[in-house]
């Protein structure tokens, strides 16, 4: 193709994410080229093999999860960039794929965007209040229209199967939204998993910004517009503790709320629920 990059030299390359489990294909880096940064995003298995073919089945058949063989991660990915750019929200422009070395495949050359993440953004102390409240407010804002959308359209590819503000960019008046190597599958479970979703977001809001969650949550609530998903999520975190990925998948939640993992954030889970209660149930 005329407008193809060139081949790109990875030994110049800067990794910034690897996987050490797997066969080491996992990885994330940055290159130089035609005197610009370009993301490279290569796709191995994170686990080994006989890992890999056990969480499959649990990833297809329980979970209704998309695959996770390094394939169909890297054509998932591909897939829900074109989707979600379709759909008129913000994504890394994705870029002709350079020549690389035979031992190097399923691999996506994206656009690099030099820019924190919501995540960072709240973390930071020199950040003023009042700015992290403006980026809150325009993230709900293209949150609830994206949620809709997904309703609407009965399109669980809209909707981020991890979900967490460490996975959004803020780029000057850009959101810019990226990990999209999984994602759900079942259609008639989307409103569950946009609760599912609420829930991943904020509890990602509270690890970040500290004494200043109460305040980004009414900004949040504010700025979101139809508050009958948080109402539903406000019960079932105190019924569950969570919000099942599917219906069915309750009793487990149930069964294991003493376990360590549920109990080490059970205080945090009724404090949510509870703020929830008071903002968005009349």
């Amino acid at each position: 193709m005329e407008n193809s990059i060139k081949p790109i030299d990875l030994r110049k390359a800067e990794v910034l994410d690897t996987s050490r489990r797997g066969d080491g294909r996992q990885r994330v880096m940055k290159v130089v080229h035609n005197e610009k940064f370009v993301i490279l995003k290569c796709y191995g298995l994170k686990r080994r093999r006989s890992r890999v073919l056990f969480r499959q089945f649990g990833s297809l058949f329980l979970g209704g999860k998309s695959s996770i063989t390094a394939k169909a991660r890297h054509d998932t990915e591909l897939d829900v960039l074109a989707f979600w750019k379709q759909e008129g929200f913000d994504v890394p422009e994705v870029y002709p794929l350079p020549k690389l070395p035979q031992d190097i495949s399923n691999c996506i050359a994206m656009e690099y965007i030099p820019s924190p993440t919501v995540a960072k953004v709240l973390q930071d102390d020199q950040k003023s209040l009042v700015l992290k409240k403006e980026v809150i407010a325009r993230y709900a804002r293209v949150w609830g229209k994206r949620h809709a959308r997904a309703l609407e359209l009965g399109e669980p590819r809209l909707l981020q199967e991890h979900p967490t503000l460490s996975h959004v960019f803020v780029s000057r008046d850009r959101l810019v939204h990226f990990d999209f190597e999984t994602v759900f599958t079942r259609k008639k479970d989307l409103e569950r998993l946009v609760r599912r979703e609420i829930v991943g977001i904020l509890r990602s809001m509270a690890k970040t910004s500290g004494d200043g969650f109460y305040p980004l949550l009414d900004t949040l609530l504010d700025a979101y517009p139809d508050l009958s998903h948080f109402r539903q999520t406000a019960c079932e975190l105190l019924r569950y503790g969570t919000v099942p990925v599917m219906g069915w998948t309750a009793m487990f939640h149930r069964l294991t709320r003493r376990k360590k993992r549920y109990t080490k954030r059970l205080d945090f889970t009724k404090t949510l629920a509870k703020a929830l209660e008071s903002r968005c149930c009349p």
